[in-house]
Parts: structure tokens; sequence; C-alpha cells
């Protein structure tokens, strides 16, 4: 698929209710998308569009938004990941911390750079939020989320699990300390 080319530089923004449907639009897509790759940690039933709904009425769903359109969604959460508790291994940083969660970006406009743009507005929160750092996992299939944390710096620190569908589903998680977050283009 080609990326659209942007006219206008893209905007990190707090989404509004009146984004929900876009916002689900691009998760689902992205959802679907990873289905037809044979990926495993979204499938056509989640995330569910309660969650993004729910997302944004908790103020902790962000849009990308350029040329006068929403083209990304993630979550950036200061609220702690319980599943985190249980990390099996170690994080780096014992103080409070970002988490990004549901980062989707529209088919049309993948390759454009613009998941890092979630990861620096995160980095900015994270100061008025007096978080130490940003915590992110992933499926060990999602290969551009991977690829993505490794580019940036994330480090490797074990493996939590979430309860999906009445089994423990694993993620491998990684952090990086807000001293280190300036993200590289």
């Amino acid at each position: 698929m080609t990326a659209t080319r942007l006219l206008s530089a893209p905007q990190v923004r707090l989404a509004t209710p009146a984004d929900e449907a876009r916002a689900w639009q691009i998760v689902h897509e992205a959802a679907l998308d990873m289905v037809r790759k044979g990926r495993h940690q979204w499938d056509a039933h989640y995330p569910a569009r309660q969650t993004i709904h729910d997302d944004i009425c908790a103020r902790r769903g962000y849009v990308i938004e350029s040329d006068g359109q929403v083209v990304a969604y993630a979550v950036i959460s200061f609220d702690g990941e319980p599943s985190y508790d249980h990390l099996q291994g170690t994080w780096l940083t014992t103080g409070p911390y970002a988490t990004i969660h549901r980062t989707a970006v529209a088919l049309s406009h993948r390759g454009l750079r613009l998941s890092p743009l979630f990861f620096r507005k995160a980095a900015l929160l994270c100061q008025a939020h007096r978080a130490v750092s940003i915590r992110i996992d992933t499926n060990y299939d999602n290969a551009e989320m991977l690829h993505l944390v490794e580019k940036l710096g994330f480090t490797r620190c074990g493996i939590c699990h979430y309860e999906r569908d009445g089994h423990p589903t694993p993620r491998i998680a990684f952090e990086k300390p807000i001293a280190e977050t300036a993200v590289q283009e």
C-alpha cells in the first residue's frame, strides 16, 4: 500500500468524542490487517469499539491529525497497568510511568513515521505527571511495533500477561526511562 503524502505537519492532540468513529475505524482496520498477516495481537473483536469510547471518555485517547483528518490513534495513560505489576522480568525504573497502548495508523498513512509522534507526546506529558519512564508491551509477532520500540531505544524487560478469552496471553514488555525519551527520526 502506498502511503499518502502529508501536506501539513501532523499534530498529536487529545481525542474528542467527535473523533471516536474515525479512531475506531483506524484501530479496527489495523486489527483486520493483523489478521490478514497472520498476527495474533488483535482480531476482528479486539480492541472493541467500547474500549476506544472508554479511552476517549477517560481522556487518555490521542489522535494524530494531518491535513484536517485524523490519521492515527493511541492511548497514553498514567493510570498504571495491572499486568505490569506481575512482570516476569525486571523493570528499569520503579517510579510512576506512562503506558502507550492501542497504537494504530490508518493504512493509507503507514510508512510516514507517525507512530514516533505518540512517543514524543508521551515524553512531554511525563514531565507534567512526574513520570520517570514510558512502558509498552506487544505481541511476539507484531513486527512493526517490535521494530519501532527497538528503533526508539526501548529495553526489553520481560513478559507480562493479559487475560483474553479466559486464557493468559503473554506480551513482551519494554521500558525507556524518561531521560532517554528524546525520539530520533
